[in-house]
């Protein structure tokens, strides 16, 4: 005798919330962020294939040790952005101070 349990959809208020995405955020919204993201990312490293290795697995300590995937997925792509306008400083006062 098989289990009705597994054959019915669970209700909505029983469903696994997926935490990594804002609600409501469309998918094009998100496909956008992420380029602006990986496009600031390759001023840094411009080898396509590093920068979305970093984007997908690199951890931000400053920014609750989460991916740029993971913080562009919850609606914070801004915060990424912030991070990468302050490297991207950085980068050009060394080079400055090293000229």
């Amino acid at each position: 005798m098989q289990s009705t349990l597994s054959t019915r959809p669970a209700p909505a208020r029983l469903r696994p919330v997926a935490h990594h995405q804002v609600p409501n955020q469309p998918a094009s919204s998100r496909m956008s962020a992420a380029l602006a993201v990986l496009r600031m990312a390759a001023t840094l490293d411009p080898d396509p294939l590093e920068a979305m290795a970093w984007y997908r697995n690199v951890p931000i300590a400053v920014l609750d040790g989460l991916t740029a995937a993971e913080l562009v997925n919850r609606g914070r792509a801004s915060a990424v952005l912030a991070f990468l306008r302050a490297a991207i400083e950085v980068e050009l006062a060394d080079a400055r101070r090293l000229a």
